[in-house]
């Protein structure tokens, strides 16, 4: 039989690796175990302090995000106060690998990568937001009428794009979770399909599930999480657990389909864990460390949001979201001017500052240099400082000083300092003797949020069963890809990870 690709990716968006482990060894997950017992499997890194919206850019692109340029869905650009959307297919600073490979003659199927551009004029298809987590945009595909056979045989999104939803009782969550498998289902089903329209030198497809059912019922399989429901967990299983399972067998579908010549590579990550987090008041803490204390470290945004969270139902604040962030963003904008750093947009999993530079920023109060690296000092410190009222611990686990950690031409596009939230226990007060007390709650639906942890497991010609003793950069994976088709990856941060290459 000859393969229909030489190598197929399968990502396995925001899956947790030790619950991938943990089931693998327990027989729940025999496709993923196989590849461990008779490939090379290894733990990753992912860039520090970032999530999800930079863990799969660098690893498509083969760069940090000081080159690539992305960091999340809204950003803060140099020379403005006021965040704006990412457009995945106009503002990325570097192609993903399959436009590279085409390039150099190798035919490509790319199937919704995660927070990808869409490549035109490929040797070859791609599918772009499809069916994938938090779609920024309306799907889209190459050549371009392929978007519209695809939904007309296989249909759309069951949740348009968005599965957050808050107040889910037992039958929605049951309802959801049925949507989701049939989801997995549905992609493979088009994949088969688009595999036997082969051969493809590369086969990439990324299952969003595990990424949403992470968000939305990490407190269902989570025992030690505050909103856990034995008594639903009694009643409805375990969701994470129906879904690794779901996809497990599919990407069996999946490599049985692809040939037994060709190489495989399954991707997980970045992980999922507890969604605790103290990014919800990270404003008011910086607010309070400038000197604005009490009240006035409250915002008339701050007053607004209460407002609007109190009087409108969750359905209603779900889709009125993006609404609502562009004109939080908008009434923002004099207010950061005045200020020496301030909060940005950015994952759960860490806090984002923007630092107010003279010279970048309209009217920066901050000299760059020895200023500026003193004020980080100071503000690091600071932070560090805080504890969790309710435990007494520190809620922060590290501050990353972005510049510090990754060099690349579009440095400025991204956030100055990260903050990574301890996430042992809820945050919903905080204290220091700097910022007094600030009691607040998380807002938001979602229970599980992503950590920095991820596996993968690769099988194929040349390849001995091993377990890699070291993590592996998700920027090598993209130049590993290249090398087992014979491209070399230019400009890039990754290598081709040694006991994978000839």
């Amino acid at each position: 039989m000859i393969a229909k690709a030489k190598v197929l990716f399968v990502g396995l968006d925001s899956a947790d690796p030790d619950l991938v482990l943990e089931w693998c060894d327990s027989g729940d997950l025999p496709v993923l175990q196989s590849l461990r017992e008779t490939g090379v499997w290894g733990k990753t890194t992912t860039p520090l302090g970032f999530g999800n919206g930079v863990m799969w850019p660098s690893l498509f692109t083969g760069v940090n995000p000081a080159k690539h340029g992305r960091y999340f869905g809204r950003q803060v650009k140099p020379g403005s106060y006021q965040a704006a959307y990412f457009r995945e297919d106009t503002d990325f600073k570097r192609q993903p690998i399959w436009a590279e490979l085409s390039q150099a003659g190798r035919r490509v199927a790319v199937i919704d990568m995660v927070r990808a551009p869409l490549t035109k004029n490929l040797n070859g298809i791609q599918l772009a937001d499809w069916m994938t987590h938090d779609s920024p945009g309306p799907p889209r595909s190459w050549p371009l009428d392929l978007i519209s056979k695809v939904t007309e045989k296989f249909g759309d999104d069951p949740f348009g794009g968005v599965t957050d939803e808050a107040g889910r009782d037992a039958a929605a969550y049951t309802e959801i979770c049925r949507q989701m498998v049939e989801r997995v289902e549905t992609k493979t089903a088009l994949c088969c399909e688009l595999l036997d329209q082969g051969p493809w030198d590369l086969f990439m497809t990324v299952y969003a599930d595990s990424h949403d059912v992470g968000h939305q019922c990490w407190h269902i399989h989570d025992s030690s999480h505050p909103k856990h429901d034995a008594a639903l967990k009694s009643k409805i299983g375990d969701p994470l657990k129906q879904i690794y399972m779901a996809m497990d067998k599919d990407v069996g579908r999946l490599i049985s389909e692809a040939g037994p010549d060709a190489r495989v590579m399954v991707f997980t990550g970045p992980g999922m864990g507890p969604g605790y987090t103290a990014s919800f008041m990270l404003d008011q803490i910086l607010r309070r460390l400038d000197g604005e204390g009490g009240e006035k470290g409250r915002t008339y945004v701050d007053t607004l949001k209460s407002v609007y969270r109190a009087l409108l139902p969750p359905a209603v604040r779900n889709r009125l979201h993006h609404m609502a962030e562009r004109s939080e963003d908008a009434m923002l904008i004099a207010d950061r001017g005045r200020r020496k750093c301030f909060a940005v947009p950015h994952n759960e999993n860490s806090g984002a500052i923007r630092i107010n530079l003279v010279g970048r920023e309209p009217k920066g109060q901050v000299n760059p240099g020895p200023e500026c690296d003193a004020f980080c000092a100071a503000l690091t410190n600071d932070l560090r400082e805080i504890v969790n009222l309710d435990t007494g611990e520190p809620i922060v686990e590290e501050v990353v000083r972005v510049a510090e950690t990754f060099k690349g031409e579009h440095v400025n596009d991204l956030p100055d300092l990260l903050v990574i939230w301890s996430r042992r226990d809820p945050i919903s007060a905080a204290g220091s003797p700097k910022i007094g007390e600030i009691r607040s709650s998380y807002a938001g639906s979602r229970t599980g949020d992503h950590t920095p942890h991820g596996l993968f497991f690769a099988s194929g010609k040349g390849l001995s069963p091993v377990a890699l003793p070291n993590r592996v950069s998700v920027m090598d994976v993209g130049a590993t890809i290249c090398s087992w088709l014979d491209v070399t990856l230019e400009d890039t941060d990754g290598l081709p990870i040694a006991e994978l290459c000839e």
